[in-house]
């Protein structure tokens, strides 16, 4: 919603359609969109409903080191499901590509680490900062928990069950993980690991979008089931089995806590 307003502000101000798809497209299309819908919240929170951005789980204390954790778990879950993948079959080296990989590729893929660490933040403070805390204050948390879960696959609608399926785990497990630390930096540097990790470490598609410059210019093969066929890893079941077994463990940890 506040993605398609940015979007709106930017036609109506420049009064050119191309110019939109210009800013909306590439790795622009990660920096300037995303980067306004975080300062349209951000700015929201602060100015509009006049409370400090630590309320969106924003805190300045331990935020270097949770992020970092985030992020190493993030491209810990990739690498599992890759490896599984590779272990059955379901991915192979291409040798017919024609976009730069390797050592060839490491500018590019660092700007898609840049690109990655801003869009995966706005949706997290979009949906897990603002929007999570707004039910928070009125519903209990497991409909929390569940609401965000089912708008965060919306967000994302795939033409693929087992992706609509894997969405709402997906959001269901940064939801829960964002209960257990209290902020919202980890599940920030979880997303951008996952996403850049695919996409750019691997060279898989991520959402149905292939990403140009890659470390390892992998693809899938193999039973779609298994491998996500055209919408990548996160429309296969391997990915379903690491989400679940993600929330089991966020699950019993707050549970070791008393705070579930």
């Amino acid at each position: 919603m506040a993605f398609g307003g940015c979007a709106i502000g930017i036609k109506l101000v420049t009064g050119d359609s191309n110019q939109t798809e210009l800013l909306f497209g590439g790795t622009f299309g990660f920096f300037v969109p995303f980067g306004l819908v975080t300062l349209l919240v951000l700015s929201w929170v602060r100015f509009i409903e006049k409370r400090p951005l630590a309320t969106l789980g924003l805190m300045r204390a331990g935020a270097l080191f949770s992020y970092a954790r985030g992020f190493l778990l993030g491209l810990i879950f990739m690498g599992v499901v890759v490896g599984v993948m590779a272990l059955g079959g379901g991915v192979s080296v291409q040798t017919d590509s024609t976009q730069p990989s390797g050592y060839a590729a490491l500018g590019s893929v660092l700007i898609m680490l840049a690109a990655f660490i801003v869009q995966a933040g706005a949706e997290e403070v979009h949906v897990r900062g603002w929007f999570m805390q707004v039910l928070g204050a009125r519903y209990r948390p497991w409909i929390v928990v569940l609401v965000t879960s089912v708008v965060f696959s919306a967000m994302h609608w795939a033409p693929n069950p087992v992706a609509v399926v894997n969405l709402f785990l997906f959001g269901l497990f940064l939801a829960l993980y964002c209960l257990r630390t209290g902020d919202i930096w980890g599940i920030c540097g979880w997303h951008a690991a996952w996403n850049w990790a695919m996409g750019n470490i691997f060279g898989l598609v991520v959402s149905g979008r292939e990403q140009s410059g890659v470390l390892f210019d992998l693809q899938t093969t193999g039973n779609p089931l298994l491998t996500g066929g055209k919408y990548g890893p996160e429309g296969s079941l391997i990915s379903t089995i690491v989400f679940l077994v993600g929330i089991a463990v966020v699950v019993m940890c707050r549970r070791k806590q008393g705070n579930l």
